[in-house]
């Protein structure tokens, strides 16, 4: 019998102007905003999956603030699979199976059966800083995505600051 430990996304090294401009932006009161649910609700036929959803990662908490297929609220960051991809802000992030993922098969949500596959795509703002993710999962593995489900997801994700007023 083989043991594995889930360990947190590491901080990033701009984590204070980071969470400073998530405060900044305004996505934290857009909780359940209709637009944002469309854009989850896009992302989750994108892949054909179960739960889409825009999250947040401020501080020591993830917000997500838009669903589909899901429930929007507030989770410890130290269990966030969302975490991991705001650390490459530059790519797309995919885990086909976290079961067999050595870093996400003792997550909470991998354990109990809630995700298998997993692809998020950055939110990154004006400045370059990535503010949260725009995510996608489901309960069974999947190959891993392709360049063109890569590029829809980072232009769904794109439009999450299309948005807020004023953009």
């Amino acid at each position: 019998m083989s043991v594995t430990f889930y360990s947190p996304a590491p901080i990033p090294p701009n984590e204070a102007v980071r969470n400073a401009a998530v405060h900044a932006s305004g996505l934290l009161d857009r909780m359940n905003d209709p637009a944002l649910n469309a854009i989850a609700k896009q992302a989750k036929e994108l892949f054909h999956a179960d739960w889409a959803g825009v999250a947040l990662i401020v501080d020591d908490v993830q917000i997500v603030i838009a669903s589909s297929g899901g429930q929007i609220g507030r989770y410890e960051r130290a269990r966030s699979m969302s975490a991991h991809a705001i650390i490459s802000p530059e790519q797309v992030f995919c885990v086909p199976d976290a079961r067999s993922a050595e870093a996400f098969g003792s997550n909470p949500f991998v354990r109990v059966g809630l995700i298998r596959f997993f692809v998020a795509a950055p939110l990154i703002n004006e400045a370059g800083l990535a503010l949260g993710v725009l995510c996608v999962s489901s309960r069974t593995p999947r190959p891993a995505i392709d360049d063109g489900q890569a590029d829809g997801l980072r232009s769904l994700a794109s439009r999450v600051f299309d948005t807020l007023p004023n953009s």
